[in-house]
């Protein structure tokens, strides 16, 4: 009777290591947890170096979750880091960049543009954009695509284009410059610069186009009041041009309510008598400024981002003395770029 004791004894520990085996079988074939991102480019459009304003723009990125139907840990804590990007050496600016020129600009996590987006791997900014995504109660599978902010800095005037013509700026973030890192639980969270592992790693660009512009504004030319128009009067007056770094721009004058460059007058106020002038690009005033036509010539330079200032040399031959009064006369300055 012992004997069969024994033997039944050992036929059911026999049994419930069967049934051990094939629960950890089955445990081992479930698909694991998983996070993914992508993030979208971001493209501040046409840049003004001259208009001294800031330029902003806007991306995303998509992360999404994928956990098996069944798991005890429903939640994920998601960080996103991002580096300084391939042309900065640190997060604070960072920089487009074409050849050797680079423009200021950074990526931020908030609409006011205050907190910059950062990486717990950067000792200067390491703020990296986290949340926690939560497994949805019908189903294995949640997404959530979160706005990133990113600003053009204001007051850089000089910065050039290339060739004089509109000059596209480029960083990427790619590789080790952007990651997600992931921490999936139930109950106990953990803080971004706990979850070291990268997941996966979300590739993507910032783009600006630094365009043509110019701005134009003058001076009055005031000739010294005189008697009688016996000898020359001289004056002079000046613009005020700023163009886009290295870009090339031609200024013309009109011949005003004349309408001849070559034999500009001006009229007296309440009518009754003209004085003959002219305008001139040196003090040498040998050369009309007009549009280039009829022996006139216009000025041309190059803009450095800052303003230039071009001076319009004014003569009044000696004429016989019209009419005692005020004489105007209206020139266009137009400026081609």
């Amino acid at each position: 009777m012992r004997r069969i004791w024994i033997k039944h004894s050992l036929a059911q520990h026999a049994t419930i290591a069967a049934i051990i085996c094939l629960a950890l079988f089955s445990v081992s074939g479930v698909q694991a947890q998983s996070c993914t991102a992508s993030a979208s480019p971001i493209n501040f459009g046409d840049v003004r170096p001259i208009q001294l304003s800031a330029v902003d723009g806007t991306g995303t990125v998509t992360v999404t979750c994928t956990w098996p139907a069944v798991t005890l840990n429903r939640n994920a804590r998601i960080c996103l880091n991002l580096g300084p990007g391939v042309n900065s050496s640190g997060s604070a600016p960072r920089f487009l960049t074409n050849g050797s020129n680079a423009i200021r600009f950074n990526l931020f996590q908030d609409a006011a543009r205050t907190n910059i987006w950062g990486s717990i791997y950067s000792t200067t900014t390491p703020n990296p954009i986290t949340f926690v995504l939560a497994k949805p109660i019908a189903g294995t599978t949640a997404s959530r695509a979160i706005t990133y902010y990113g600003r053009v800095e204001a007051n850089q005037p000089t910065i050039p284009l290339v060739g004089s013509t509109a000059t596209s700026y480029t960083t990427a973030f790619s590789g080790n410059q952007s990651s997600l890192n992931t921490h999936f639980f139930e109950i106990i969270d953990r803080t971004c610069p706990n979850i070291q592992q990268t997941a996966s790693t979300f590739p993507f660009t910032a783009t600006a186009r630094v365009i043509n512009d110019c701005t134009i504004s003058a001076t009055n030319l005031n000739f010294p009041s005189t008697g009688v128009l016996k000898a020359r009067l001289d004056g002079t007056a000046s613009l005020s041009v700023r163009c886009t770094n290295g870009n090339a721009y031609r200024v013309s004058l009109n011949g005003g309510s004349s309408g001849s460059i070559s034999a500009r007058s001006m009229q007296r106020v309440g009518g009754g008598g003209a004085v003959r002038y002219q305008l001139y690009t040196s003090s040498a005033r040998s050369v009309i400024w007009g549009d280039g036509t009829s022996g006139t010539a216009a000025v041309t330079a190059a803009g450095s981002g800052l303003a230039q200032t071009l001076t319009i040399y004014g003569s009044v031959p000696a004429q016989s003395t019209p009419t005692p009064g005020t004489y105007r006369d209206t020139i266009i300055a137009t400026i081609s770029f």
